[in-house]
């Protein structure tokens, strides 16, 4: 059979390899271009213009390596853990510590916070089990612990879990009032965000997080890129989430199944231009716009407007 070829400027291709040439350039185009559009909406649209950043350590009280936000119902005070001790500490936003409201718990490992929409109840995740801890806030007792490998439906994300290292297993938490779910999410390999059920009985749908889908840092290899905290936005009705590593806050649509912003965690300091440092919580008040970042490693508080 004879290979039927084109000749340009000296060079001889066939057909075959001339197409597959083609849909290897067009697919590079098309990455390139889908990152780009992503720039550009951030280029018009959100900001993050930073308003304090305040000390948060308390060494006397356990307070070293805070992880993962949540406002109180009031919207006076945030809630958090620290994962060198087992407890629930209670910081004024003043990033003053309230230790009469402390909790004190026996589970080490202890990541995110997430605070019922009724006020009644915080949720937080024990990333050595895997599993989600509900705690009454007034009692401050525990009512119940769930891995997700007892929940119905466990199976459909069971290899994620099963093939990635024990340290990257449940980092954050937030509360869907729209929903009426909880979502939990996934270190990385690879990033999961999961809902489940308001009774922790069965997981309801989960997505995998990754450059597809718009989570990329241009400084962080792809496999790399982390994800250390999450907080539902009612208002925008999506999700920021936010990376260690990439030192970055996504904000993503859960109905798209895309990224629409992504922010570098950025300020200035000393007439410096800083990145917060393994940054593992936030949190927001969608009222007056303004989110809060915790960082693990400097056990400091930011305190961000957003702008437009």
């Amino acid at each position: 059979m004879k290979i039927q070829t084109r000749r340009y400027k000296g060079i001889k291709i066939d057909k075959t390899v001339g197409a597959i040439l083609f849909i290897v350039i067009a697919l590079f185009v098309l990455v390139a271009v889908s990152r780009q559009t992503a720039r550009q909406q951030n280029e018009g649209g959100l900001q993050l213009r930073l308003v304090e950043r305040i000390d948060i350590e308390d060494k006397g009280n356990g307070l070293r390596e805070p992880s993962g936000l949540a406002l109180s119902a009031q919207k006076d005070a945030l809630w958090t853990v620290s994962d060198n001790a087992h407890k629930i500490y209670k910081l004024g936003l003043d990033g003053k510590l309230q230790p009469e409201s402390t909790i004190e718990l026996a589970d080490p490992g202890l990541e995110g916070i997430a605070l019922e929409p009724a006020g009644r109840f915080l949720y937080t995740v024990n990333e050595d089990a895997n599993e989600i801890i509900q705690v009454h806030l007034s009692e401050k007792t525990v009512l119940k612990h769930k891995a997700l490998a007892g929940m119905q439906e466990f199976s459909a994300v069971a290899k994620h879990f099963e093939d990635s290292p024990p340290n990257k297993g449940l980092e954050g938490i937030t509360w869907n009032r729209d929903s009426g779910s909880i979502f939990v999410l996934k270190e990385s390999a690879p990033g999961l965000l999961i809902e489940v059920s308001h009774d922790l009985e069965r997981l309801l749908d989960h997505v995998i997080l990754s450059e597809a889908n718009g989570f990329f840092d241009d400084d962080t290899d792809a496999g790399k890129l982390d994800f250390s905290g999450i907080v539902y936005d009612p208002v925008r009705k999506q999700f920021w989430i936010v990376s260690d590593k990439g030192q970055r806050l996504f904000l993503y649509d859960r109905q798209r199944n895309e990224v629409v912003a992504s922010l570098a965690l950025a300020y200035q300091h000393k007439n410096k231009e800083r990145e917060i440092k393994k940054a593992e919580g936030v949190a927001i008040d969608p009222a007056i716009n303004r989110l809060f970042v915790v960082s693990d490693k400097e056990a400091r508080l930011y305190i961000y407007d957003i702008l437009r």
